[in-house]
């Protein structure tokens, strides 16, 4: 579905030139590049956009925004069918003022785009379907919506990268002591963060807390080790990747696998011979 005005209209400080979704999207060759701002988001399938001198994928939920006539082509990759994407062409007075809030170059590539960016142009499609005043004003707002969205996106993952070194001393201390009693208290001993805190960032990256990754990472060091030491017993394998109870790990075990240890080891050593 696409939409495109014919009337320019110079009254707004951000105006939608074209909007469209569910494009099927054909080779582009633009040797002078495009009047407008112009962003390009993958819906599904993936496209290959030449420009500066790159060859960039667009894999879906990614999308890239151009500046105004910057040279650049994009078409379907070769494996692929059909490229369906999204888009919205625009320009104003404040257009460049918001594209350089986000600091855009000639280009820039925006990638992991979280649900409510990848669906907006879908659906606020209708409030760009009339172009009463009204109607202009509107979708002035949306535009900059829109915009400002890419930006708080951009404010999520930085505060998310300055994490990741904390996250990765957690990983690094929970795999090099899983053996041992953990307690929340003890890795925020390591981190010297509070512990709702330093769960808080971890289950952000991973989708579950620490606690809950090193009970996943100790059922699969048994598994590891249930197939090459055949000669621990159940009991020796629990206490050797953290478990007190024996019985408590057979159960852990079953949920996760599907099988007792013992059932496990024996299927991989047929499995084996």
């Amino acid at each position: 579905m696409r939409i495109a005005f014919s009337n320019l209209n110079d009254t707004m400080p951000i105006s939608c030139e074209s909007i469209g979704y569910h494009w099927r999207q054909y080779p582009i060759y633009r040797p002078n590049g495009y009047r407008f701002f112009h962003w390009l988001q993958t819906e599904s399938s993936s496209g290959t956009i030449k420009i500066d001198g790159q060859q960039i994928h667009l894999l879906p939920n990614s999308g890239i925004l151009i500046r105004p006539t910057v040279p650049h082509s994009y078409s379907a990759d070769s494996d692929a069918k059909e490229w369906d994407t999204a888009y919205i062409t625009f320009y104003g007075p404040l257009a460049n003022y918001l594209v350089n809030y986000l600091e855009v170059e000639d280009y820039r590539v925006f990638e992991d785009l979280p649900e409510n960016i990848t669906n907006f142009i879908q659906s606020n499609y209708r409030a760009f379907i009339n172009n009463t005043i009204a109607d202009q004003a509107n979708q002035s707002v949306l535009i900059y919506r829109y915009l400002l969205l890419l930006h708080q996106m951009d404010i999520v993952h930085g505060q998310q990268s300055k994490s990741d070194p904390i996250v990765n001393r957690i990983t690094s201390f929970l795999e090099s002591n899983y053996q041992f009693n953990i307690t929340n208290q003890s890795i925020s001993n390591i981190t010297g963060l509070s512990i709702p805190y330093q769960t808080n960032i971890f289950r952000q990256k991973y989708g579950v807390t620490p606690l809950q990754y090193l009970f996943d990472y100790r059922i699969r060091q048994a598994a590891y080790l249930l197939v090459t030491r055949r000669d621990l017993q159940v009991q020796e394998v629990s206490e050797q990747v953290g478990f007190s109870d024996t019985s408590r790990f057979i159960n852990a075990f079953r949920n996760f696998y599907g099988v007792t240890p013992k059932q496990y080891s024996r299927t991989a050593y047929q499995g084996n011979n």
